[in-house]
């Protein structure tokens, strides 16, 4: 299109619109200015019909067996939440410490006399630290059960039921999780036998 052509057209559309401007301004009327008025008049019918019924009522003798009942069947609910150990154990529960703080009952003690000798049979030779900086850092025990030697990390199984707690420099700590007991193998000083 040539520049005269388009500069008609743009030229057209302006009048055009300025024309539909002018026409609105001259046929635009001011609203109606009407005071308020408080006006009453029937309910609704929602209303009525609770003017009919005689409101809500609250059977308190049923509110009150209810919450007897509410109380009388409580139980302290688990929290589905909390983080389990490294042996993947949860954390005893009220009732479970409760128990425990109570004394151990003669199958607790045939438990944890058992998981002391199995347990008894495990030397601690010592351990490694693996990686660099702290945040990487990994500790490594060093076990040995009769003549194998087991290499095992915090959380790792050393046998099925037996999973390495904690390692310091001096003891490592083994919990028997079918007993949920703790054991603490010293730290070896005498040497290995060699044959």
């Amino acid at each position: 299109m040539e520049p005269k052509k388009k500069a008609l057209a743009a030229a057209l559309l302006a009048l055009l619109w300025a024309g539909l401007a002018v026409w609105q301004w001259g046929t635009w009327k001011e609203p109606l200015r009407v005071p308020l008025t408080n006006v009453t008049g029937p309910a609704s019918s929602g209303q009525r019909i609770q003017a009919k019924a005689g409101g809500l009522r609250v059977h308190l003798e049923l509110l009150a067996s209810a919450r007897s009942e509410r109380e009388g069947t409580f139980t302290a609910p688990r929290n589905i939440f909390s983080l389990s150990g490294p042996d993947q154990t949860l954390p005893m529960s009220s009732e479970a410490a409760q128990a425990a703080a109570s004394g151990p009952t003669p199958e607790q003690a045939l438990l944890e006399q058992a998981s002391a000798v199995e347990v008894a049979q495990y030397r601690y030779l010592g351990f490694l630290r693996t990686g660099e900086g702290r945040t990487r850092r990994k500790e490594v025990a060093v076990l040995s059960k009769d003549e194998e030697v087991v290499v095992v990390r915090v959380g790792d199984r050393v046998e099925e039921h037996l999973v390495l707690k904690a390692i310091t420099p001096d003891s490592v700590t083994i919990r028997d999780t079918g007993a949920k007991i703790d054991q603490t193998v010293p730290l070896s000083e005498e040497p290995s036998p060699q044959q």
